[in-house]
């Protein structure tokens, strides 16, 4: 059986695992949210010397390596996104024999759900995953944009409220700064697990209003949407998104673009790390 190794690199959220061809995770583990990257690095080293031990307790072989990075992990190196990728390449080269791929924590999520998602077998769709922070991927006639500097797809800076709240990058109204879990936290003064029925619509409006954007910008018909925030909200959020899709989309190309629940095998991250190692032998979108 081969295997990939993958590792989520998401600040608050890190974890590492063994995926094989068919998205199954078959060992996994979570790392200590680091107060430095250093620290991040050193558990990355220390779990990496199990590595071959892991692999054979699987009867596995190891083919292929996939790290993706989080916009937390990206702020705590200061740097830009492509140089905190290289370093994670880099670190990680140093300790497998195989070849290691890295991009980000939305792409990958979007790479996962083309390749053992709901959007498998779909060449063009939009991947949202809604959670600390608002990221996301595009993939087009079966490719997975990258954009000059690996930001395409970094649909959390859409803006959906013109004179809404300040987001982190200076601009308002961002859909990040609307409807990421701690903005819905500071909004409301709630948890995100009681959420009000009229905020969980509101929050799907806006969502709806987003991904509307994208499909008439882009010419495609399906988003893909995960997170806590959608788990959380469910189906009020879905059925709040899909009308305002409905109203949205009217072009010809965008009429009858649909909303859908994230369906990546669990732990998603893993899975989305994976991907991207996966991706790099060609396998998956």
């Amino acid at each position: 059986m081969e295997v990939a190794l993958a590792i989520e690199l998401g600040g608050t959220k890190n974890s590492v695992g063994l995926v094989n061809r068919d998205g199954k995770v078959v060992d996994s583990g979570v790392l200590d949210p680091p107060e430095a990257l250093d620290g991040l690095w050193e558990q990355i080293e220390v779990y990496l010397e199990q590595v071959p031990d892991r692999v054979t307790q699987v009867g596995g072989s190891l083919t292929a390596c996939g790290v993706s990075v989080g916009p937390a992990v990206e702020e705590l190196a200061g740097g830009s996104t492509r140089d905190v990728l290289a370093e994670a390449g880099l670190i990680v080269a140093e300790s497998v024999d195989v070849p290691v791929f890295v991009d980000t924590a939305g792409r990958a999520f979007a790479l996962a759900e083309g390749w053992v998602g709901s959007a498998r077998g779909s060449e063009h769709f939009a991947a949202l995953n809604i959670d600390d922070s608002v990221t996301g991927g595009v993939v087009l006639d079966g490719r997975l944009l990258d954009g000059g500097l690996s930001h395409a797809g970094r649909v959390g800076h859409v803006i959906v409220e013109p004179e809404g709240r300040r987001c982190a990058c200076g601009a308002r109204g961002c859909l990040e700064a609307e409807v990421s879990v701690g903005a819905i936290e500071s909004s409301t003064g709630r948890p995100l697990t009681e959420p009000s029925y009229e905020h969980m619509q509101y929050v799907g409006l806006l969502v709806g209003r987003a991904a509307a954007s994208i499909a008439n910008l882009l010419d495609l018909r399906l988003i893909v949407c995960g997170g806590r925030v959608a788990r959380e909200y469910a189906s009020t959020m879905f059925l709040a998104a899909q009308a305002e899709l409905d109203a949205s989309c009217r072009l010809a190309f965008s009429r009858g673009t649909v909303i859908v629940s994230a369906k990546a095998p669990q732990p998603a991250g893993i899975v989305g790390a994976a991907a991207v190692g996966w991706r790099g032998f060609g396998e998956g979108v």
